[in-house]
């Protein structure tokens, strides 16, 4: 399924219209499905990196550039060209977030966590706290002087990634991380 598919509104006519698409993702979908016939799905192939990466140069020279690629018949490329083309056309998938120092964050927070006794799970409980220092991201300038070049829709004010694969904010994540940071807040402060 694609980006487009998975975004389209449940076949209704009644939902409201949601946009589903730019050049911009629909190139990306394009490079997804050439990786996955290049690497193939038994490979360590993710999916999700494709339509996580940015544009170093405007759509049109990165796209002519992909076209003028040598495929094979069933659409592949050596992986090597894949790998290269990626590298000369692409930011890192994450580049268009980077890392902000949270303004409140307290490392060793008052309130409930002196109270617990147990040194192991006052010490676990820190460890938890002190993720929130390291998913802390603001979108990243080159997103707002060029927001043509990525798919991340820029964001005012800085926010808390999942984490792992996943380097920006999604709005599902974002309900499980506002709880717990809110939890982390009152417990720990």
């Amino acid at each position: 399924m694609s980006i487009t598919e998975s975004l389209s509104p449940c076949g209704s006519d009644t939902n409201p219209v949601i946009p589903t698409s730019t050049p911009l993702v629909t190139f990306l979908e394009r490079v997804q499905q050439t990786a996955l016939k290049t690497f193939g799905e038994e490979t360590d192939f993710d999916p999700k990196l494709y339509v996580d990466l940015s544009l170093k140069l405007d759509l049109s020279t990165t796209e002519e550039a992909f076209d003028e690629l040598q495929k094979s018949a069933n659409g592949s490329l050596l992986a090597e060209d894949l790998k290269g083309f990626i590298e000369k056309y692409f930011e890192g998938a994450g580049d268009d977030m980077v890392y902000v120092e949270p303004v409140d964050f307290v490392s060793e927070p008052e309130g409930f966590l002196p109270k617990v006794e147990n040194k192991e799970v006052r010490a676990w409980a820190l460890e938890v706290h002190a993720l929130w220092k390291n998913l802390s991201r603001r979108v990243s300038d080159r997103v707002q002087e060029r927001p043509e070049l990525h798919t991340l829709l820029p964001l005012p004010e800085p926010a808390m990634i999942p984490g792992s694969r996943f380097r920006e904010v999604y709005y599902w994540d974002s309900y499980w991380v506002i709880r717990l940071v809110l939890l982390s807040f009152f417990l720990f402060c």
